[in-house]
């Protein structure tokens, strides 16, 4: 991942495990809270719909582990703790910074408390800072933490809608407000808030990521009787077909390479689509739902195992898609792809989810009846009540209707700090992936008959790609390859045949069957 490092101010204190913050000098609002740390994948107890947020609130030094390689997850988070983050939160987006001194001989909450009442985030203390902190206290806390510019309603969320929570109780505008911003979404698909009942710090986690990202925010829609109301294929088309543009990308010499779809995600050209439609790549154009072309100017990250990209399109007002990055999903729920295939730009089909939760080859999937062509990979896949859930990325050639869409939650661990060339990225990945790779043995010594295992390793190799084998003289040796394994190694067994001497040349090729480098084996048979 390409990360840019910044200056990191860490208010953690030893007394609170529960957050630091990073601060970016001279900044106000919400262009304050900016990335300083990198994870490197230490916390062993996360997984599941919050590890996104886990990673992300950690890289923005929103949240830390409760020890050196545990995060607690499922932990409630105490009163004091949620007090610190409100100060934290209001006092680095209103001034920029958040430098509170530790006051000895007072409880090293204290600060905070006091900050927060001064400041009108709390109206009066609470009784005993080391209790859990229920929901409806944290929502109460959290919508005073910002000034309401900065918590803008996404969603319409009419009065009496949330299931749980009424307007006139104590909590309920803050709820609301959480709510319409598109911060709070609920634990179910009714949306029920539970409101008494302890938050977990993996739930934490997702509001805190929430609350600083407007990117972040979840689209959320509620009837009456607090169910969520379904749209026509028709009216799916007409709200998320501006969203999804074909893509095309261009060798070095300009000529049309491979042909894709994307999604926008903001209004100013920020969008998701395949790793795999940029491999190879020197340079991409995007075709709009009107049919204007645009330069993909950059990309900021990449994920080629789960094979998504994060770009910049070059130009502004843009209609992103609802995303729905929950992981809420229902083998058998009805959805919707919009995408290219075969160059038929802006195809809506329909289908079920046949498996909520695939994985292949390490990677998981949603497995769809959709049906996904060339020229798809990179589109929507849409929920039905219109919302990003995933981005179509495969097909099983030989099977029949096995369709592949890459879950829109993964999208959450890419970084979008820096923005390099799309010629720039590949040939750094490229370059990483060759140089990684490499043989168990260079030069092998057996008779006649006998066996000689040489492991080749790829680290990090994507879906696709492939090794081969040529030996300079057929009659003295054999090869057979095994099995890849989940350690993205290959063994290539030799056997002797005739004495002699052969070389033994092992390529890696990428999905266009380009070799991207070569590794050579002397073997002697004698």
């Amino acid at each position: 991942m390409q990360h840019r490092f910044k200056q990191c101010l860490s208010l953690l204190l030893a007394a609170a495990t529960a957050a630091s913050l990073c601060l970016s000098a001279f900044a106000a609002g919400l262009d304050s809270f900016a990335p300083c740390n990198t994870y490197r994948g230490q916390f062993t107890d996360i997984g599941g719909w919050y590890e996104p947020y886990v990673i992300r609130g950690y890289e923005l030094g929103l949240i830390d582990g409760t020890g050196a390689d545990t995060f607690s997850p499922d932990s409630n988070m105490t009163i004091a703790e949620a007090v610190k983050l409100a100060a934290c939160l209001h006092s680095t987006y209103t001034t920029g910074s958040a430098d509170f001194p530790a006051v000895q001989g007072q409880p090293w909450w204290q600060v905070y408390a006091d900050y927060c009442l001064e400041e009108g985030i709390l109206s009066e203390p609470f009784a005993d800072y080391g209790n859990a902190i229920t929901r409806a206290q944290f929502a109460v806390l959290f919508a005073a933490a910002l000034p309401e510019a900065a918590l803008t309603e996404m969603n319409d969320i009419p009065d009496g809608t949330i299931p749980d929570v009424r307007l006139s109780d104590s909590y309920g505008s803050a709820v609301y407000l959480l709510y319409r911003a598109g911060i709070l979404t609920g634990s179910d698909s009714a949306g029920t808030f539970r409101p008494n009942t302890n938050i977990r710090r993996s739930e934490a986690a997702a509001i805190l990521v929430r609350m600083v990202d407007v990117t972040e925010r979840r689209s959320l829609s509620l009837s009456g009787n607090g169910s969520q109301s379904a749209l026509t294929a028709a009216q799916i088309y007409a709200k998320c077909a501006p969203s999804v543009f074909s893509l095309t990308t261009y060798d070095a010499e300009g000529e049309p390479l491979f042909s894709g779809s994307g999604v926008f995600l903001r209004e100013n050209g920020e969008a998701v689509t395949n790793w795999h439609v940029l491999e190879g790549a020197a340079s991409a154009k995007a075709t709009a739902y009107d049919g204007t072309e645009y330069e993909v100017s950059g990309v900021y990250d990449y994920d080629a195992e789960n094979d998504l990209a994060r770009i910049q399109v070059r130009g502004s007002g843009f209609t992103p898609a609802a995303v729905n990055a929950s992981g809420v999903l229902q083998t058998g729920a009805t959805v919707y792809a919009i995408g290219n295939p075969r160059g038929l730009d802006g195809s809506l089909s329909s289908g079920l989810i046949s498996s909520a939760h695939r994985v292949l080859n390490g990677a998981e999937f949603i497995q769809v009846t959709v049906p996904i062509s060339n020229g798809s990979s990179g589109g929507a896949l849409l929920n039905d009540r219109g919302e990003l859930i995933g981005v179509t990325s495969a097909s099983v050639s030989d099977g029949q209707n096995l369709n592949l869409a890459v879950p829109i939650e993964k999208l959450s661990a890419l970084d979008r700090t820096d923005c390099r060339s799309v010629s720039a990225t590949v040939q750094a990945f490229m370059r990483e992936l060759a140089d990684g790779f490499a043989l168990s043995k260079t030069s092998v010594t057996l008779g006649p008959g006998d066996d000689a295992v040489v492991t080749c390793s790829v680290p990090n190799v994507p879906t696709g790609y492939s090794v081969s084998y040529e030996t300079s003289t057929r009659s003295i040796v054999q090869c057979s390859w095994g099995k890849w394994t989940a350690e993205d190694t290959v063994d290539l067994t030799i056997t002797g045949q005739n004495l002699g001497d052969v070389t033994v040349t092992i390529s890696l090729h990428d999905r266009t069957d380009a070799v991207l480098a070569t590794r050579t084996i002397q073997v002697r048979v004698r």
